[in-house]
């Protein structure tokens, strides 16, 4: 995780196209949920949470919308409230922060459109995230370093099948 002063931080995500489009906030159920200031309505976006205080600002967490960044909030939203472990374990992290003074915003750009293959119309949004998540190491993402194939850097990497020994019949 890099944890950055508020300004370089700020310089260097809008460097990358990113823009400050909502705030994390808490419901009357002690929920997390976004407050979004900005439709993001197009498909294909990336997106960051920064966790700020007094001290320090650092992202915390990478992901992708490929849908909506509205469709994708209200994915998170629905893990927060128990839909999975790993929406139930942020929503903790969320509501610890909240209590202890930390403000959580939502920063996205909309990723990249190429062609591809002769194909018109891919986004990129999942390579950004990959990129994106290996730029900024956010603690909050699981195997927040990854290689080539998506596998978290810090695990042994699979043998490739060309290595594999091969045993005559």
């Amino acid at each position: 995780m890099k944890t950055t002063c508020m300004p370089d931080l700020l310089n260097s995500l809008a460097s990358f196209g990113f823009a400050k489009v909502g705030h994390l906030v808490l419901d009357d159920s002690r929920h997390p949920k976004f407050d979004l200031h900005e439709v993001c309505a197009d498909h294909g976006w990336v997106y960051l949470w920064l966790e700020v205080s007094d001290s320090a600002t650092s992202v915390v967490y990478v992901g992708k919308a490929g849908k909506t960044l509205g469709a994708r909030c209200e994915q998170h939203r629905g893990g927060f409230k128990g839909g999975s472990a790993t929406g139930t374990q942020h929503a903790k992290r969320l509501c610890t922060g909240i209590d202890a003074g930390k403000r959580y915003e939502l920063w996205a750009r909309k990723s990249e459109i190429i062609t591809l293959f002769g194909e018109a119309g891919i986004s990129m949004s999942e390579a950004e995230e990959r990129a994106f998540i290996q730029k900024f190491r956010p603690r909050w993402n699981s195997g927040s370093v990854l290689d080539a194939h998506g596998s978290s850097i810090t695990q042994s990497p699979p043998t490739p099948p060309h290595a594999k020994a091969h045993r005559p019949r």
